[in-house]
């Protein structure tokens, strides 16, 4: 069934928005067995948290900058039948959490169901051994739209009376970038602020108007007030290809998610993107694929 958008249905979206504006690109926005463009858009907003998670570094390395980094813990405390007899936990909506639903339960229970089985054979092991804290990564299931895997660190505590287990769950978050003092070092290729600005408008430019023919150079050069040989070798400096490259695989990229997400045709999906006819989108999509739209169809929605 075709959902509305409103913003109800757009919760999760507003949520991983808020996220990403504060520099935290980590989050997940929970999948739904639904078939439609917001369950579309919820795989593409994925995608792009990845994306800007892995490539958060590259102007800092570019400019050398450092950033203000801030540390969110859960914390937790169990005896020891691993039932929780205290925490810390603060949600990142600032949302109570009812003592009720954590306190007396099994550890277990507040994890994400494929989490379980791996927090009960590590922990099962660790207590019949001498080691005095080992690492897992840990999903809870506190937050019923977004999801994030958390480093965690679980450590044993031995007291008068009886064993008891500590477990802390943090996530570094990017606060702020704060402008240094740069090495005068000629060999440390850096961009100035204005350029970094403009590199990220072109970019956010080409992510709305994927559904049109890309701009040339010169097309672009006039609307961002620049030259051609700037945008043509900083944007591939940053982005590792150029504008018309980088615009043909994210138009792509968009068409896999309406293929994988959405009960559209084919068809219908070239006239979203706005492609001239369907052998243009097969074949522009096969280029960067190297299968054809009802190849991946077929593999993707079978599997």
């Amino acid at each position: 069934m075709k959902r509305e958008f409103n913003r109800v249905n757009l919760r999760g979206i507003y949520r991983m928005l808020t996220e990403m504006a504060n520099g935290n690109f980590a989050f997940q926005i929970k999948r739904t067995h639904h078939q439609d463009e917001i369950e579309a858009l919820h795989a593409y907003a994925n995608q792009t948290a990845e994306e800007l998670h892995r490539k958060r570094r590259q102007f800092l390395w570019l400019n050398r900058q450092t950033e203000v980094m801030v540390i969110r813990t859960a914390n937790f405390l169990l005896d020891k039948n691993l039932k929780v007899i205290d925490y810390s936990y603060k949600h990142p909506d600032n949302i109570e959490v009812e003592p009720d639903n954590i306190l007396g339960k099994s550890f277990s229970e507040l994890l994400v169901k494929k989490f379980q089985n791996g927090w009960e054979k590590k922990i099962k092991k660790f207590k019949t051994g001498k080691e005095q804290s080992f690492n897992i990564r840990l999903e809870y299931h506190f937050d019923e739209l977004l999801k994030i895997r958390l480093n965690t660190v679980v450590s044993r505590f031995t007291g008068v009376l009886q064993e008891k287990y500590i477990i802390t769950s943090y996530l570094i978050d990017t606060s702020k970038d704060i402008l240094s003092e740069l090495p005068d070092d000629p060999e440390i290729k850096t961009f100035s602020k204005w350029d970094q600005k403009l590199f990220h408008e072109i970019h956010i430019y080409i992510m709305h108007h994927l559904d049109e023919p890309p701009k040339t150079l010169d097309d672009l050069a006039t609307l961002f007030n620049t030259n051609e040989y700037k945008i043509k070798t900083g944007f591939k400096e940053v982005f590792g290809c150029t504008p018309t490259q980088y615009y043909n695989k994210q138009r792509i990229r968009q068409c896999k998610i309406l293929i994988e997400n959405t009960s559209l045709s084919l068809s219908e999906i070239s006239n979203k993107m706005g492609f001239s006819s369907y052998p243009h989108f097969s074949k522009s999509f096969k280029k960067e694929t190297h299968v054809t739209p009802r190849f991946y169809k077929k593999i993707t929605r079978n599997s």
